[in-house]
């Protein structure tokens, strides 16, 4: 509690490091910190995400990409879907990434418009696989991730889309990352590292929609967060002010940032109670 005091004086102060701080929220937040109903949705927005994958199965993509991460043959730690198959971490999160989105029937975050779960939760489910951890890790790790990807969203802003940015391309390798770097126990620094390597590939155009790619970009950002997280482990390095920095991800991919909403009530409101489960595939 007294953290996430000093956290928000520090806000009031205008002091705020962006993404020092979304690292310091993903080292010390533990699933004891998270409410209930937090929790409760949580769960839900998972068992939505492994109906809409196991639907997703069917759909064509699903056998390309299993052939796709079966030609490169890794090392069996994790389940890709539909396909009897193990892989590695990376390339299972990449292909349940893919199949998870394919049919467009996922939660989403309305103001936002990102995929948050289709974003997080494959790449937070293998390396849950790889090391043989359990369900609060994951939720806890999911949590996280998709409260990190969607405060990244909102900071981005609506001009950002309208651009043609696909957000779930772009903020969704920050949840990703945030998840798998949770599981690895990575370090503050290392966190905001692995934001830095993962923040220089954040991109992905509208103008897929309509195609495959448009999945592939869910595959793509967990991917991405399996990859930053452990490279950033094995001492890679990158800038840790990829979000607020000059040339960073404020600057370049949006023209009306909004740097305050990004740490507004961090620790506090949680992102994954504004998730929207749909009815129907749109």
């Amino acid at each position: 509690m007294l953290f996430w005091v000093a956290v928000r004086n520090a806000f009031d102060a205008g002091t705020m490091e962006i993404t020092r701080k979304l690292a310091e929220f993903v080292y010390h937040t533990k699933f004891s910190d998270m409410p209930d109903d937090v929790v409760q949705k949580a769960k839900e927005c998972f068992l939505d995400w492994q109906g809409v994958a196991l639907a997703g199965t069917t759909d064509p993509v699903a056998a390309i990409v299993g052939n796709y991460v079966r030609s490169f043959g890794g090392r069996p730690e994790a389940r890709v879907m539909g396909a009897n198959m193990r892989t590695d971490a990376a390339s299972a999160a990449f292909a349940n990434g893919v199949i998870g989105h394919a049919l467009d029937f996922d939660d989403y975050h309305d103001e936002t418009v990102i995929h948050a779960s289709a974003a997080c939760i494959p790449a937070v489910l293998a390396l849950a696989e790889r090391n043989r951890l359990g369900g609060k890790d994951l939720l806890e790790a999911m949590i996280l991730g998709i409260d990190v990807c969607i405060r990244i969203g909102l900071g981005l802003g609506d001009y950002h889309y309208q651009r043609g940015w696909h957000t779930t391309a772009t903020a969704g390798t920050f949840g990703a990352t945030a998840g798998v770097a949770k599981l690895l126990k990575l370090e503050v620094d290392q966190i905001a590292n692995a934001f830095g390597i993962c923040g220089t590939q954040a991109s992905g155009l509208r103008q897929v929609f309509g195609t495959m790619t448009k999945p592939f970009h869910a595959g793509k950002v967990s991917h991405e967060g399996v990859m930053s997280a452990f490279l950033s482990h094995g001492g890679f390095t990158a800038p840790k002010n990829i979000v607020e920095g000059e040339l960073g991800l404020l600057d370049v991919l949006t023209d009306a940032p909004d740097e305050a909403v990004i740490l507004k009530d961090l620790g506090s409101r949680w992102y994954v109670m504004d998730l929207s489960i749909k009815p129907y595939p749109t």
